[in-house]
């Protein structure tokens, strides 16, 4: 059965405690490298998702954070920069087209998808 925005909106609550409880376990190490800027790029809910990510760690962040949700990445992309590029589908023009650009452009990539052709 379908889950109605009643639905949804009830579940917020716990669905965030998961989150949080699944954050705090994840073993992440420090980057071997600083990087000049971060980039997160993606659209829609992945867009949002850039965006609360971006503004929570804002006060602790040594180099700028940015969030871009359109085909293409400011012109100061390049070998110093990591850019993060979210979509839920794996499949979104915007965000796929501005992962390709990183790419070119020699960046440090990193990917938050559930498949299509991201994952490839």
């Amino acid at each position: 059965m379908a889950m109605t925005m009643y639905d949804l909106i009830d579940a917020f609550p716990a669905h965030l405690n998961d989150a949080l409880r699944i954050g705090a376990q994840a073993t992440l190490g420090r980057p071997d490298e600083h990087y000049r800027n971060v980039v997160i790029t993606g659209l829609g809910g992945s867009g949002i998702g850039g965006r609360i990510a971006a503004q929570l760690v804002a006060g602790e962040a040594i180099c700028p954070i940015e969030v871009y949700n359109n085909y293409y990445l400011p012109g100061y992309v390049g070998k110093g920069s990591l850019v993060i590029a979210c979509s839920y589908s794996g499949n979104t023009e915007e965000t796929l087209a501005a992962l390709h650009q990183a790419l070119e452009k020699g960046a440090r990539v990193a990917c938050i998808t559930s498949g299509g052709t991201m994952l490839e």
